[in-house]
């Protein structure tokens, strides 16, 4: 009796857990364990389960809603999920750099880590579509920056439009570092929530030498609103380690280098 107890009480958890990070897009463990009064060990098997089942995507450090994107979460809630993967993903693509080239940096919390790592390659000429990327370079003494201006669009602290679209077309880059809001492996395609930055995106990516989508393994799951750019026009993808083994076996039958942070 207890143990059926046990499992009830479990399954009334994991449904109020799932309730809460659908609510909220994302969670960490600690602040799950918190909220329910349990265990690391005991949250960590929920979150086992709920990610087994298809449910919600377990991070490093905690667990995000498993849906196709169709909303990004805003820009400063996006900064708190997978902090250490995406400080290791800045630095591994900042490390393909030989320290010359016009770099194109994204709009998003990966990008941002790329630009944290700036330094280390201060005489690239950087270009980006991100307010707060721009004051990082700026903060950091980074010579050679350029922000692409037009529409501003909160949600990810970036321009877009017509006018954005404008100043790009006379651009080329011999690198551009590119985020998602989900890479489709079965598809293998890269996609976005936002419709507006999407057109960024692609004309970046078409003016560009070399493209390397950044992003952590929770952005590996079924397709976003709009997609950007298939496997085949990107060189490669730079993610960290603990993404699941299924899906790092699929990305290595792609044509594409796949770099682990």
């Amino acid at each position: 009796m207890k143990m059926s107890n046990s499992f009830e009480l479990a399954a009334v958890r994991r449904e109020k857990i799932f309730d809460l990070v659908e609510a909220r897009g994302s969670m960490t463990l600690r602040d799950l364990c918190d909220h329910f009064g349990v265990s690391d060990a005991t949250m960590r098997r929920d979150l086992r389960f709920l990610d087994e089942d298809s449910r919600m995507v377990r991070t490093h450090g905690g667990v995000m809603k498993n849906s196709s994107v169709l909303v990004d979460l805003p820009n400063e809630q996006r900064k708190s999920v997978a902090i250490g993967e995406k400080g290791r993903i800045g630095l591994a693509a900042i490390n393909l750099l030989n320290g010359d080239e016009v770099v194109f940096l994204d709009a998003g919390t990966t990008a941002h880590a790329v630009a944290v790592q700036a330094t280390s390659k201060p005489d690239c000429t950087y270009v980006t579509s991100s307010l707060g990327i721009a004051k990082k370079l700026q903060s950091q003494g980074i010579a050679k920056f350029y922000l692409v201006g037009g529409s501003y669009e909160p949600i990810n602290d970036s321009f877009s439009g017509t006018l954005a679209i404008t100043a790009l077309r006379s651009l080329s880059f011999d690198v551009a570092f590119i985020c998602c809001s989900a890479i489709d492996v079965e598809r293998r395609s890269i996609s976005m929530a936002s419709e507006a930055y999407s057109q960024v995106q692609k004309e970046v990516m078409s003016n560009s030498a070399k493209i390397f989508v950044i992003a952590d393994s929770s952005k590996i799951k079924p397709s976003a609103f709009i997609q950007t750019a298939t496997f085949s026009q990107i060189s490669g993808i730079i993610t960290n380690s603990e993404a699941s083994q299924d899906d790092l076996d699929l990305l290595g039958q792609c044509d594409l280098e796949l770099l682990l942070a």
